[in-house]
């Protein structure tokens, strides 16, 4: 398995327990829908999101800046980000 697939599971994984889905949903979820219009995520919901993501991926959070997670609108960004710092 990638780096890439493994943080996408992650975040797939974290996206299901967020929205109350069973974890059977994970491969079903599109990782390119807004996290804001798709999911009714607010800021406080991408933190919660990345704090876990980034525990789970070994990546510190403080990696990123307000500016790197304010522009996360996709569970797809988030990968593309994670995967800069496991590269």
């Amino acid at each position: 398995m990638s780096n890439i697939d493994t943080i996408e599971n992650i975040v797939r994984q974290n996206l299901c327990t967020l929205l109350q889905r069973e974890s059977s949903h994970a491969a079903s979820l599109n990782l390119d829908d807004d996290l804001v219009y798709e999911y009714g995520f607010a800021s406080i919901d991408r933190i919660v999101l990345m704090t876990s993501i980034c525990e789970q991926a070994g990546v510190a959070l403080t990696a990123f800046d307000e500016d790197d997670i304010g522009a996360l609108r996709t569970p797809r960004a988030i990968v593309q980000l994670l995967s800069t710092q496991t590269a």
